[in-house]
């Protein structure tokens, strides 16, 4: 890929993510870059193979990120709560009109990106839990397909959604409430002191985190 489609492509992603991909135009891209709509034809062959560039842009980054949270922790609660975090700083990026227009005006790319990154993250966090079970964090009873399901789901009816805006709650504390809940019930004794200790590194961490548990 050259500098140029590099180029387009992060400009579009920060444009499509802020107000959405059925407000934005080739043309509004083409005049915020400087540069003439040819140019980024040249390069994508129409607004959905550019979007789906786009997503790629976000999610390769993504998995980057997953990839260094796994190889950068050992405490399974750690690294499913960062991983948690770095989710929401993915979501953070895209605002809530945007997902909603790419699974409306393009399903076929919504099922491709989007719903391939969510697989994704359910078999990543499936086997974090797997490995909580070796540790003897989390409780062998567990089914660890459906509570990686489960949180997936929790992830995005809060950040997608974002259904605790009207009761005046930020998401980011919104997710680490719920969280810490659905995980409490899931993990031993071992698995709970450890989640405690986690908790209250949040609250020195002057985050509000421990009002909302």
């Amino acid at each position: 890929m050259d500098s140029t489609k590099d180029r387009i492509i992060a400009h579009a992603a920060t444009l499509f993510a802020k107000n959405g991909c059925k407000s934005i135009t080739m043309d509004d891209i083409a005049n915020s870059m400087g540069i003439s709509k040819r140019t980024i034809y040249e390069n994508f062959s129409d607004k959905e193979a550019l979007l789906d560039a786009c997503l790629h842009y976000f999610f390769e980054h993504r998995e980057f990120d997953v990839k260094q949270i796994l190889q950068s922790t050992d405490n399974i609660i750690e690294a499913i709560f960062n991983l948690l975090e770095n989710t929401s700083k993915v979501f953070f990026k895209l605002q809530f009109n945007f997902l909603n227009d790419i699974q409306k005006y393009y399903p076929e790319t919504y099922l491709n990106k989007v719903k391939v990154f969510q697989k994704q993250y359910i078999e990543n966090t499936d086997r974090l839990l797997q490995k909580g079970i070796s540790d003897g964090i989390v409780r062998k009873d567990v089914n660890t397909a459906i509570m990686a399901t489960f949180i997936s789901e929790t992830s995005v009816l809060i950040l997608h959604r974002d259904v605790f805006a009207d009761y005046g709650f930020d998401k980011r504390y919104a997710m680490q409430a719920c969280m810490s809940c659905i995980t409490r019930g899931m993990f031993t004794e071992k698995g709970v002191r450890i989640l405690d200790e986690h908790i209250d590194d949040f609250r020195r961490s002057k985050m509000p985190f421990g009002r909302y548990c």
